[in-house]
């Protein structure tokens, strides 16, 4: 499927900006991984779509190399107030779950991929991990950008994004690897 009808898809399913880049393009930090050991989204252990379960930093960059294509698509949201958890919770959790819905899409399209969300799968709560049972969905679990170390800004950068709004503004993004 062409980069285009795929950017347009995105639109269509209500992104702010959706541009399909080579995976070669993502710049990976494996010194991100101390923000996910310094467990302060609590999910460090307790997410099978976290650390440690999901991989090492290497192992992680390994897996998204396997690819050639990346769809990064991309929510930015207006806030009431910054330092509201609750209110930011709710917008990244709305993203997701068009994230989802879209990734969907593009499978019954044909498209086979990686996705990577903004944040941990939250497809259970509480996640299965926590009481030692096997995932419920492992056909649909996705780690998050961090988890993966990616340098979200420079990737942000390399689609002409915004990474930092103006104050008033979030973004959210979202990748699709594939072929």
């Amino acid at each position: 499927m062409e980069a285009y009808l795929i950017e347009e898809m995105a639109a269509e399913a209500g992104f702010t900006k959706a541009k399909v880049i080579k995976v070669e393009q993502l710049v990976f930090n494996a010194d991100f991984r101390r923000y996910c050991e310094e467990n302060l989204c609590g999910n460090y252990g307790d997410n099978y779509s976290c650390p440690p379960d999901c991989g090492t930093p290497a192992q992680m960059e390994a897996r998204a190399r396997e690819y050639e294509n990346a769809l990064v698509f991309q929510t930015v949201c207006e806030v009431e107030n910054m330092n509201s958890q609750e209110e930011l919770a709710g917008l990244k959790k709305e993203h997701n779950k068009r994230s989802r819905a879209f990734i969907r899409r593009l499978k019954e399209a044909g498209l086979t991929g990686l996705p990577m969300l903004a944040g941990p799968c939250d497809l259970c709560r509480p996640c299965r991990r926590e009481k030692g049972e096997d995932c419920a969905y492992p056909e649909q679990i996705s780690s998050c950008l961090s988890a993966y170390c990616v340098q979200a800004d420079k990737m942000a950068e390399a689609c002409d994004m915004i990474y930092w709004g103006n104050g008033r503004q979030i973004s959210y993004f979202s990748l699709f690897l594939y072929h």
